[in-house]
């Protein structure tokens, strides 16, 4: 079904990383409209400075970034936000100072028209923030505060959601929830790049996958090949989850 789509996020020969040392090598990788792809790997292998490159947030050293077409390559992260390319933290980074309420409104930052509306959505979808709605973001359970990150990111109505590590230190009954709350997204043909240590449960909502060790990619294919694999189960999807 997916291979009819077109390709809405492009990635190609992208090489980026700290000091001399490049942390990715050529790296290609390509998400469609409307479609969930995971990006697997042990700690170290890049995934992180992959989120961080597409956001705008570090300069690749090589190699192109495309959103439906325009280059986005080395634009500021304001600009890679409002053109659509839009990252969920690892760690969250909710303000914790701020209301829950403030934190859901400053996502719509870019986009303030029909903010009230888009803010209702939210606590539609996330029931759990709407009783929280006027308490600090700081006193949220790390399951709730994931939520809000979400909430904020969606509120810049973005054609591309990046998800870094959304169920780092979550409890497992939380995690259930987060990624039901990722299956109705991807039910409503949201487009979605996840990056997550609970591989198996992220290969089950995926349509493709990437896995990424010492940052180059070393497999690509569908959710339930990657899934199929036994090199990949053994190292991927045993004890690391």
């Amino acid at each position: 079904m997916s291979a009819e789509r077109p390709e809405l996020l492009g990635v190609g020969g992208l090489s980026t990383g700290y000091g001399a040392e490049p942390v990715l090598h050529a790296v290609d990788l390509q998400v469609r409209a409307g479609e969930m792809v995971a990006l697997l790997g042990a700690n170290g292998a890049g995934k992180s400075t992959l989120m961080r490159s597409l956001s705008g947030l570090h300069k690749p050293l090589q190699g192109g970034i495309h959103l439906g077409g325009v280059e986005l390559t080395g634009l500021p992260a304001e600009q890679v936000v409002r053109l659509g390319l839009v990252l969920v933290p690892e760690g969250r980074q909710v303000f914790p100072e701020l209301s829950v309420l403030d934190n859901i409104r400053l996502g719509a930052f870019l986009r303030p028209a029909g903010r009230e509306q888009r803010v209702e959505e939210m606590l539609t979808r996330f029931p759990r923030l709407r009783e929280r709605l006027h308490q600090r973001a700081g006193l949220l359970s790390g399951g709730e505060q994931q939520m809000l990150a979400i909430a904020r990111a969606l509120m810049s109505q973005p054609r591309v959601l990046l998800l870094d590590e959304p169920s780092l230190g979550l409890a497992p009954k939380v995690i259930a929830e987060l990624f039901a709350a990722l299956d109705r997204l991807r039910g409503e043909n949201m487009t979605l790049l996840l990056v997550d240590q609970m591989a198996a449960l992220a290969l089950a909502l995926a349509d493709r996958a990437y896995v990424l060790e010492n940052g180059q990619v070393v497999a690509r294919g569908t959710a339930a090949e990657i899934a199929a694999d036994p090199a990949l189960a053994k190292a991927y999807l045993g004890a690391h989850g």
